[in-house]
């Protein structure tokens, strides 16, 4: 050993330099036979025998040069004769820790092995670094045992380990190599020796415990270990037979995989490609469900084993439900989960097993599924055999309704095959069809991205980057047709829209078979048919807290789905298949008593769009549609097809009105289909007559406690149509000057990121944009449509001022000397159609222009009307062809003027009214003054009733309130009367 410590390489073997030291004046003192020579002779006896301790200090290094050449396949020292050892790789460092670790990141080993010789030893040349230093433990486990090399021996061993745990913790340290996978081939690898694998893996475990003393070791195992189960979970589920065979698909088997069908989808018809696959794969899966099916008639233990296999499949891949959602395909959970193949397989296998007992056409005889069975658990697998519990953690699932503080969920004593078979089937479409629903629908959108962005290149871009949008979009059509076919298999459809239509018929008998808190009951499974009558009954079923809402969400994706990208589908099944759901969707949109997630009723709302016969012009069908025949049929005869619209405006307040957790931009989403299904049921008699009788019951009950349905919905559509079209004609505003920004060079002296910010920042606005003025216009269109029909309600004292200053204020910014500042190039990008809001604002005001009330209010908004508002609205209505509403809009003008100068003459005698007669709010003369119970404040009637429509609290204390809570103000009532009769009896006696 070297005297001078720091430049020993071989110290780096050593934990501390002490230890060093001390190990090598053990090997360069010659004790006396005694063993208690004194330091004076020893340090005679190392000068006398110095030439003697060399040769030993030389025969002690050649040992550990030999140790570290056939372990590791290094050697440290420049002048070391390798061919002694055969080629060897040099790292220039004074460290063994640190050579070793060098050595792991040489992407190529052989670059720095000098003195290369034929038949070199693999080992010295391995790239993989887990094979590699396990290779190294191998080879030192193996070493002839030498008491001189001990210690450096035991060193040695944990600077092995302590680099696979660094490997396992961080393999991005080791670029472009599979370390988790290195380290399973470990056990799989026939070249592989496992002799030492159980001490190997041991050793990793207690140098991760040794080193990790203060974290969290738990943390630090997971970190280590989990990748690597993952991948043995994953291939163990998919390489054993029967995972072989469900993972046999049109989809990749990882995600890393690519899309291997559909080559140079732009350039052919994929048509016979697709047929292809739905054959191969309606073979296998009939196959797949012989298999099952035998299983399963097999034998009791045998049935048990089955239903354990599918139920632990599932629960092994719960993860797949959540990656999609948060836009994770790779990572940690990435590897953690089965193909999207193998899951939509599962299902397919599965919903061939729930045939048998779907409903027929018009049978009455219900499914035996028990509805408790996501409420139970299995404590055992004895348990699980004699209860029919195999699924798990289906517990903490989110269901239906919650369960209030203080009570439990009914749990039945056993559940048959039909129920297990049921939620079975549910949870593996939650994890499978519904997952890869939701990324071809990602994959859909990005296609429409790179198509505008191909247009825009092959406009003014140049052959480069067209070429590369071209590559782009030619993948991501791989991926759209393999995914769209996966999902468009024929018999599949046909299996759903059975599944789902059992579905809704058994869930609408579990809404009214009445179950109660305190019964004891073997089994909760719907016995006898019940029909469905409206109202439904006040008391709702406790069973609903143990129905998980992804058997609604399951129904709601697949009907959008049809409707986008198989409408046929809908006609193929008829009226069987259309009426439950539709039953169903009435059912749950009525009240969060059934359906407490408002997000969920919403979407059941966007589901009811997804029913209306009509077609969705921006998909080119590729086979010949069928019509619109059953759809059509569905909203003129469906039973319960009256309750579709009470129930829509029940949605469509509720949203807002419930108190429960909707984000603001996303109700209005959810009101778009909402919009559609409201024009559509317009034309049809029947369905307009129930927004008529709807209106005259809410026009009778304007003062009931709760605020009638109709009155609380005109009531939002006007607060939308002015956040909306206000939040539009503002960004247009801003789009415009940025626009002109970025067209007069202004960007081109910004600094390149600040430039790129920018450019982000236009098409963020230019988004919201479009989506404000895509609603905005909705909205304005539905109030346009009601008002055709329905206008005393509108006119009434508690609306007639806001539908007023609503009109007078849109208008006067679109026609308005503000409007050049919403002027921009190529405004059908931003879905901004100025001349179609002023059309149908100018139709609002012709529609509701007979009514004295709805006159005098235009004429009395201060902030927005004067007798040129509508003069300015003529000069746009001819430019935009507008010329037939011109007369009676003149009409309304002149009617509008004309009471204004009248109600001007008579506000003259207000001058110097009493401040106690004013409305606190509007600061106008109260009508009918009314006085609240708790803040005990005077108020006019109208003013308080317009207030609780949105808010049912006491304006100036936040106390609650409804209208039979406040009282007439009769004494104040009679001194503004006569107050205002002696100013007039004034006035007529001076003149």
């Amino acid at each position: 050993m070297c005297d001078n410590i720091k430049g020993n390489p071989f110290a780096g073997l050593f934990s501390t330099d002490n230890d060093a030291v001390s190990f090598s004046s053990q090997h360069q003192t010659i004790a006396n036979e005694n063993g208690n020579t004194n330091y004076t002779n020893e340090l005679l006896d190392t000068i006398n025998n110095k030439s003697e301790n060399e040769t030993e200090s030389t025969i002690f290094d050649d040992k550990v040069n030999q140790f570290m050449a056939h372990v590791f396949g290094l050697t440290l020292c420049q002048n070391s004769n390798s061919h002694a050892h055969g080629s060897l790789v040099f790292i220039d460092t004074d460290s063994i820790e640190h050579a070793v670790f060098e050595r792991l990141m040489l992407s190529d080993p052989k670059s720095a092995v000098r003195d290369i010789v034929q038949g070199a030893d693999s080992h010295i040349l391995e790239t993989q670094v887990i094979t590699y230093l396990y290779e190294c433990y191998c080879r030192l486990k193996h070493y002839q045992v030498n008491s001189d090399l001990e210690q450096i021996m035991r060193n040695a061993c944990q600077i092995i380990l302590r680099n696979v745990n660094t490997a396992l913790q961080e393999p991005d340290l080791f670029q472009y190599q599979e370390v988790h996978s290195q380290f399973v081939a470990l056990f799989t690898d026939d070249i592989t020796s496992k002799s030492e694998l159980p001490l190997f893996v041991n050793g990793i475990i207690e140098e991760l415990i040794t080193t990790n003393r203060e974290s969290d070791i738990e943390d630090i195992i997971i970190k280590s270990f989990a990748p690597v189960l993952d991948i043995v979970h994953k291939e163990a589920a998919q390489n054993t037979l029967l995972g072989a065979l469900f993972n046999i698909s049109c989809l990749p088997k990882t995600t890393k995989d690519p899309y291997d069908l559909f080559d140079k989808p732009l350039q052919q018809s994929n048509t016979v490609m697709e047929g292809n696959i739905w054959i191969a794969m309606n073979s296998l899966n009939e196959q797949l469900h012989k298999i099952f099916h035998s299983l399963l008639k097999c034998s009791t233990e045998v049935r048990h084993l089955t239903l354990q296999w599918l139920s632990n499949c599932l629960h092994m891949n719960v993860n797949r439900g959540k990656l999609w959602n948060s836009h994770m395909e790779v990572g940690l959970l990435g590897v953690l989960c089965v193909s999207d193949g193998f899951m939509l397989n599962v299902g397919n296998v599965l919903l061939r097993l729930c045939q048998p007992f779907c409903v027929k056409s018009n049978d009455t005889k219900i499914p035996k599924i028990d509805p408790t069975y996501c409420s139970a658990e299995a404590k055992n697998e004895a348990e699980s055999l004699q209860c029919g519990i195999h699924m798990k953690d289906l517990s903490s699932e989110t269901c239906l309704i919650p369960t209030p503080e203080g009570e439990s969920r009914p749990i039945a004593n056993s559940f048959g095959f039909t129920t297990e078979c049921f939620f079975l089937t549910h949870r593996a479409l939650d994890l499978g069809y519904r997952v890869i629903l939701d990324k071809f629908l990602r994959i859909n959108q990005d296609l429409a991205r790179i198509q505008r962005a191909y247009n825009d290149a092959r406009v003014g871009g140049s052959s480069e980057v067209l070429e590369l949008i071209t590559q782009r979009m030619e993948t991501e059509m791989t991926k759209y047709l393999s995914l769209k076919t996966s999902l468009l298999v024929p018999e599949m459809l046909e299996h759903l829209a059975k599944f789902h239509a059992m579905t809704a018929f058994w869930l609408i008998q579990v809404n009214l078979n009445i179950i109660t808190e305190g019964e004891n009951i073997q089994s909760f499974a719907p016995k006898q048919f019940i029909p469905v009558t409206f109202p439904l009954p006040e008391t709702v079923p406790i069973t609903l807290r143990c129905i998980p809402e992804f058997v609604i969400e399951n129904t709601i994706g697949f009907l959008c789905f049809l409707r986008r990208f198989s409408p046929n589908t809908f006609e193929e099944q008829g009226s069987s298949f259309l009426n439950p759901i539709l039953t169903e969707i009435i059912v749950l949109m009525e009240s969060q008593h059934r359906l407490y997630n408002p997000h969920l009723r919403a979407r059941l709302a966007e589901s009811l769009e997804a029913l209306l016969p009509t077609t969705d012009e921006s998909v080119v069908p590729a086979i010949p549609n069928l019509g619109t025949f059953h759809r059509e049929q569905l909203f003129l005869f469906h039973p319960h097809r009256q309750q579709i619209i009470p129930n829509l405006l029940q949605v469509f307040v509720s949203i807002e009105m419930t108190g429960q957790s909707v984000q603001f931009e996303q109700k209005f989403n959810y009101r778009r289909p909402m919009y559609i299904v409201m024009d559509y049921l317009w034309k049809l008699d029947e369905h307009r007559n129930i927004f008529i009788i709807l209106a005259k019951e809410a026009e009778n009950n304007m003062e009931s406690v709760q605020p009638p349905l109709f009155l609380r919905f005109i009531n939002l559509l006007m607060n939308d149509a002015v956040f909306l079209l206000d939040e539009a004609l503002s960004n247009m505003a801003q789009l415009k000057q940025m626009i002109q920004a970025r067209e007069s060079g202004e960007w081109n002296k910004l600094p390149p990121n600040e430039r790129e910010q920018q450019a982000g920042y236009l098409q963020h606005i230019g988004m919201i944009a479009r989506f404000d003025n895509i609603l905005g216009r909705k909205t304005i269109q539905t109030i346009k449509m009601l008002t055709t029909e329905i206008k005393s309600i509108f006119c009434h004292p508690t609306m007639v001022d806001r539908i007023a200053s609503m009109l007078n204020y849109l208008l006067l910014q679109l026609v308005g000397p503000n409007k050049k500042n919403l002027k921009v190039n190529d405004q059908k990008e931003y879905a901004f159609n100025p001349a179609n809001l002023v059309l149908n604002i100018c139709e609002i005001y012709i529609n509701l222009s007979k009514n004295e009330s709805f006159t005098l209010a235009v004429s009395q908004d201060g902030r927005s009307y004067s007798p040129e508002l509508f003069k300015l609205a003529d000069n746009v209505l001819v430019r935009i062809g507008g010329v037939g509403i011109l007369g009676d809009l003149d009409q309304f003008a002149k009617s509008v003027e004309k009471a204004a100068n009248q109600k001007r003459e008579e506000d003259e005698i207000l001058i110097g009214i009493p401040d106690e007669f004013l409305d606190p709010i509007m600061s106008t003369v109260m009508t009918d003054p009314v006085i609240l119970p708790s803040s005990k404040i005077t108020i006019d009637r109208q003013t308080i009733a317009r207030h609780l429509l949105s808010d049912q609290t006491d304006p100036f204390n936040r106390s609650p309130l409804t209208m039979d809570m406040i009282k007439s103000n009769v004494e104040l009532q009679q001194k503004i009367q006569e107050w205002i009769s002696q100013k007039k009896q004034e006035k007529l006696n001076a003149t």
